[in-house]
């Protein structure tokens, strides 16, 4: 059995609590408890149990268990990458300019 390090699992959405949750959570909260009842686990690998469940969990729940880390900027960034972006359009119209030997006309 192959283990994920603890530090390289990809994070898991926050569920909201609703009702089809509460049943799979109970369900799952079973199934763990007669698999914890046959077997003698450290800390570690009932880390691991815990966070394999919450996985699947958030897969049956969510359709896939990958955390979203692909958010906007905020406006300020979005404000300096659009300077950044012009100035690189000027900066590419006087390389040509200076290429070509020819004057700008806007």
């Amino acid at each position: 059995m192959t283990q994920i390090a603890t530090d390289k699992r990809p994070r898991l959405q926050k569920l909201q609590n609703t009702l089809k949750i509460k049943v799979i959570v109970k369900m799952a909260n079973k199934v763990m408890e007669e698999i914890l009842d046959k077997k003698d686990l450290n800390i570690t690998e009932l880390n691991h149990l815990i966070y394999a469940a919450a996985m699947v969990i958030t897969e049956e729940i969510n359709g896939t268990a990958e955390y979203k880390t692909e958010t906007k900027p905020p406006p300020w960034v979005r404000c300096i990458q659009g300077s950044i972006n012009n100035i690189r359009k000027e900066l590419s119209v006087l390389v040509e300019i200076k290429r070509d030997k020819r004057k700008y006309r806007p």
